[in-house]
């Protein structure tokens, strides 16, 4: 919140810190998926994850843009004093900088379930879970955004030329859907942090390993705090009396708060190969297979990169590296049950 003096006059005008916490999520958003990028490019193992990512950050940078725009017609401004032509365009940028958003937060989210699917999922029964949350993702989102334009039937403009509103459907409506529509995504990241860590948890690594890539995969939590404060804000969505050129710029900046935390918090893992190869020397190497209780096997092997062990039968392998610099971490070969599907994870000295 700012007071700008134009002329005799000041003008409350929240736009600006707006702006500025948009687009510092932003440039932080582009530097990690990029490096993301470095890293599984590295390795050749640049799949379906990445372009879904990509898509996403490309979407949520567009909402940004859009939010811009709103700013720069007086979006954060009270309505009394933006010009009676700019309010029409400041509710219309409103509402496109909320669907990119939700958007592009459902792409990183349906990115990160991808990932965990080829990673650590092998049981048909997991992966039947994990597809059923991706196809749920696509439904709750996209009907948020439908609901933003179909409110106004016949005749959606009127939604910010404040004409025909009779017509319009009662605002509890999109406010109740976006309390469904954010207890869910908040459900989801809850739950791909916590499965992804129980997976890890279990397996038989270093306590330091483990606790890292716990950490790692666990860093969704953040997003879903977000995603839990963003619904809260979601109430101004259900008031008519409010001014509608500010009630959302706390609802706005925490549903990119959340998306972007989605998009940042779902790539950070992969960065753990380009840290380690720029703090380890060593080119000596350890490997091991580990198995997870939790998944299920495979039976063939790949005899240049793993052993087979037949203690380790009926049990899916992850194999863990150490000490090799030019190791890279979190990527996997996903395959069908009747195949073996390992992630390999690097361990620095």
């Amino acid at each position: 919140m700012s007071i700008v003096n134009r002329g005799s006059e000041s003008v409350y005008d929240s736009g600006p810190q707006l702006l500025r916490d948009v687009w510092a999520l932003t440039a932080v958003a582009i530097l990690v998926v990029t490096l993301r990028f470095i890293a599984k490019w590295r390795v050749h193992k640049l799949g379906l994850d990445d372009l879904l990512m990509g898509f996403a950050l490309c979407l949520s940078t567009v909402g940004s843009v859009m939010i811009t725009l709103g700013i720069q017609h007086g979006f954060g401004q009270k309505v009394g004093d933006i010009d009676a032509g700019d309010v029409s365009k400041v509710i219309m940028f409103d509402y496109l900088t909320q669907t990119f958003a939700l958007a592009g937060g459902a792409l990183g989210r349906i990115s990160f379930i991808v990932f965990v699917i080829g990673l650590l999922v092998s049981k048909q029964w997991h992966r039947a879970v994990f597809w059923g949350l991706v196809a749920m993702q696509v439904l709750v989102n996209s009907m948020f955004i439908i609901i933003l334009f179909v409110q106004c039937p016949g005749h959606a403009s009127a939604i910010w030329e404040h004409s025909d509103k009779s017509k319009c459907w009662n605002t509890k409506v999109q406010a109740y859907y976006g309390f469904f529509q954010g207890a869910f995504n908040s459900a989801t990241d809850l739950y791909l942090a916590v499965f992804s860590t129980c997976i890890f948890w279990t397996l038989n690594l270093k306590l330091r390993v483990k606790l890292g890539l716990v950490t790692l995969l666990g860093l969704g939590i953040f997003a879903m705090v977000a995603a839990i404060i963003r619904t809260v804000q979601t109430r101004v969505l259900a008031s008519y009396d409010m001014d509608p050129t500010i009630a959302t710029v706390d609802y706005d900046r925490w549903l990119y708060i959340e998306t972007y935390l989605v998009i940042i918090t779902a790539s950070v893992p992969f960065l753990r190969s380009l840290v380690r190869s720029m703090k380890s020397q060593s080119t000596s190497r350890n490997t091991h297979e580990l198995s997870s209780p939790y998944v299920a096997s495979s039976s063939t092997h790949t005899a240049r990169t793993r052993k087979r062990d037949s203690s380790m039968d009926g049990k899916r392998m992850i194999t863990v590296s150490e000490g090799n610099a030019s190791n890279d971490a979190f990527h996997s070969d996903g395959h069908d049950d009747t195949h073996d599907s390992s992630g390999r994870f690097d361990e620095a000295n």
